[in-house]
């Protein structure tokens, strides 16, 4: 055996190295190795090699989730670079009920994904209301995850019809650098009489808490379509709508303090498509425009304009990192500058494609639809962190 050759310490530096899919399979070598695997000190470590220059690309994977109305979403997983197909995945019923449907990604932190799900008939009139909303953490290379606790509805609380009920709440999720701690944040916007209320999950009491966020009731929040979470804060576009307040706003969470910020964007006059996305390790704010060029065979429908966040100490600011025409909805940003778009202009079939701005070359993926589906990107990093017992983990951290 490799350990009684080695010194413990060049074994799991050894280790340390290796994707979690082998370590997985190491645990059932030895009892000293299954500790070893499962120590928060390696756990750490194995991290921590993983998000290394060299290993940047290596451990990420993407998640694809293909929805259409009227049947069960599907998942499947995929490579970073080619997003080649590598097996399917049963979050349902694995994590949700099995009436959830659709499902949404809200991002990912330290391999750890935020999953919610919604029961439409739970949430319309059907029973346990309360249960309408199931909120999930998953880390998709142990297969570990875990259900959150339900938030009972507020009694004051209207539902609004099935097709805008989304703008009732906003999710965010990321980790308390200060004390390691994941975090969920879910804002929930009442109508009659407007306001917001901002309740927070904490992984290592798993419970939830209303927190006092004096959130401008006047004020639209939107959901991003991309992960919006970056370095400890969790980011909304804000949209003012008084009178007095005419600048639209980033709005940003600080995951430590628990407070909200708001952050002059660099156009006032941003539009309702406007997004936010996380690239190469910046804030970005995408300003979509149109265009009537044409600019290669399948012709150029859409520009967008990124803008990336400055932030000091002292202010914020904002740089215009380029603009893009392409010929679709982009549907992930990537560190290594492409950009997977929902190829609606596919000749046979609709497809993902893999888009260059430096060059506008398109390649198509080997993902097709069945029918009119819409496809779903999420990225993770490979990791070992637990998200059952995570207290005990952080607790031994600092023993």
């Amino acid at each position: 055996m490799l350990s009684r050759h080695l010194p413990e310490d060049v074994v799991t530096e050894i280790l340390s190295t290796l994707p979690v899919k082998s370590l997985m399979r190491f645990k059932s070598v030895s009892k000293a190795w299954y500790a070893l695997i499962r120590n928060p000190h390696f756990i750490t470590k194995h991290h921590t090699c993983a998000i290394s220059d060299h290993n940047r690309n290596h451990c990420r994977r993407v998640i694809l989730e293909r929805y259409r109305a009227i049947d069960t979403p599907r998942f499947s997983m995929h490579s970073n670079d080619t997003l080649e197909f590598s097996g399917d995945i049963h979050l349902i019923p694995q994590l949700f009920s099995e009436d959830i449907n659709p499902v949404l990604f809200i991002g990912s932190c330290n391999g750890i994904v935020c999953v919610v799900g919604i029961s439409a008939e739970r949430f319309h009139g059907g029973p346990d209301p309360d249960r309408a909303w199931e909120i999930g953490l998953w880390n998709p290379a142990t297969r570990e995850s875990k259900r959150l606790p339900f938030v009972p509805r507020p009694p004051d609380f209207v539902p609004l019809p099935l097709d805008i009920c989304f703008t009732s709440y906003k999710f965010g999720f990321g980790i308390d650098l200060n004390t390691n701690d994941f975090k969920v944040v879910k804002i929930t916007c009442f109508y009659s009489p407007r306001h917001y209320q901002v309740e927070l999950y904490n992984l290592t009491t798993d419970s939830w808490r209303v927190i006092d966020a004096s959130l401008n009731s006047a004020d639209f929040i939107k959901t991003s379509n991309f992960p919006s979470y970056l370095n400890g804060f969790c980011y909304w576009l804000n949209f003012p709508r008084r009178c007095d307040r005419e600048h639209n706003l980033l709005l940003s969470f600080d995951m430590s303090n628990e407070m909200f910020r708001e952050i002059m964007l660099p156009d006032d006059d941003v539009g309702s498509l406007a997004d936010i996305a996380i690239i190469n390790d910046s804030v970005a704010v995408i300003f979509p425009t149109y265009s009537n060029s044409s600019r290669n065979d399948v012709g150029i429908s859409m520009e967008y304009e990124i803008w990336v966040m400055n932030e000091s100490i002292v202010e914020c600011s904002w740089t215009k990192l380029f603009t893009i025409a392409v010929p679709s909805r982009p549907l992930q940003f990537r560190d290594d500058g492409l950009i997977v778009l929902n190829g609606g202009h596919c000749v046979s079939d609709k497809c993902l494609v893999l888009f260059d701005p430096r060059t506008g070359e398109l390649k198509n993926l080997p993902i097709y639809d069945e029918g009119s589906e819409t496809f779903v990107l999420v990225s993770y990093r490979e990791s070992l962190v637990l998200v059952n017992g995570w207290r005990n983990v952080l607790e031994q951290q600092y023993t």
